[in-house]
């Protein structure tokens, strides 16, 4: 079996330190420290993290918050010139990016010149980075969260990004009723992302909890894939979760289809900093 590190490549992030459960990481210009808790080893260059400008305290979970070392603002970040506005909130440690997950934007844009307006559906879609991606690129694209706030600033990274005449469908609603639904009405899409949390709450306070919903999720996912499918991509952040795992679980859903699995990383100081696993099920 070959499980794959696969590392962002992106000039607007950097990865510039790791350990103590922390990172230390530039945003365009804004370097911001924040707890890791997959970084168990020690720091490899300590004197560097003096010249934070920020950092997420979070010890006290009931009081988590930004720290201000020097005046920042938030950056606009640019992926080949999809662009992601990002905010500093205190109740969070996470800007509105995951840098990590770079390496599968450049597979969906890669991927769309495979076939003319093909059909993609973004589940648990976040900040819009993958949908506005695929937009650009080609695809027909529908997204889906369950948080009205994290629809609304997908929408506004679609609107700085000047991709407003793209047709993307964006869609407030929990992401396995929306998929049953689909399947109900025979909708088909070419390609499926899935990046499910561990545990989250749907628009109407409907519980997530991966252990057990993914298998109903992948289920009706098998249902709206097209008969002639490109990929169905999944990332996983559970600390429970394996790449092996991921790749059994699309094997046996996708059993049509050919299936890799490894890991997201960022590489910093020497130091790969494993981040998530991902598995994708793929007939390209």
């Amino acid at each position: 079996m070959d499980i794959k590190v696969l590392f962002s490549d992106w000039d607007g992030y950097e990865l510039l330190d790791s350990g103590d459960r922390l990172k230390l990481e530039r945003f365009g210009e804004v370097v911001v420290i924040r707890s890791e808790p997959k970084a168990w080893w020690r720091k490899s260059s300590p004197e560097i993290w003096k010249n934070a400008d920020a950092r997420y305290l979070d010890d006290d979970k009931k009081n988590s918050k930004w720290q201000f070392f020097k005046k920042v603002k938030p950056p606009v970040m640019d992926f080949n010139g999809v662009k992601f506005a990002t905010k500093f909130m205190d109740g969070s440690k996470h800007l509105g990016v995951f840098p990590e997950q770079s390496p599968h934007w450049d597979f969906i844009a890669k991927s769309a010149s495979q076939r003319k307006n093909p059909r993609l559906l973004n589940l648990f879609g976040y900040t819009g980075a993958a949908t506005l991606v695929a937009a650009k690129s080609g695809w027909l694209a529908t997204h889906v969260d369950a948080s009205k706030p994290s629809v609304e600033w997908a929408r506004k990274n679609q609107e700085i990004s000047g991709l407003s005449e793209k047709p993307v469908r964006w869609i407030i609603d929990d992401a396995l009723k929306f998929a049953q639904r689909e399947a109900r009405r025979g909708a088909k899409y070419d390609a499926i992302v899935l990046d499910p949390p561990a545990f989250g709450r749907g628009p109407k306070n409907e519980l997530w909890k991966l252990e057990k919903m993914l298998p109903q999720l992948l289920e009706a996912c098998q249902k709206i894939l097209s008969e002639n499918p490109m990929f169905v991509m999944m990332t996983l952040y559970s600390i429970e979760a394996s790449s092996v795992m991921a790749q059994n679980m699309l094997k046996s859903y996708f059993p049509k289809l050919g299936v890799s699995c490894g890991e997201l990383a960022l590489e910093g100081s020497g130091m790969p900093l494993p981040l998530s696993i991902w598995a994708i099920a793929s007939a390209m």
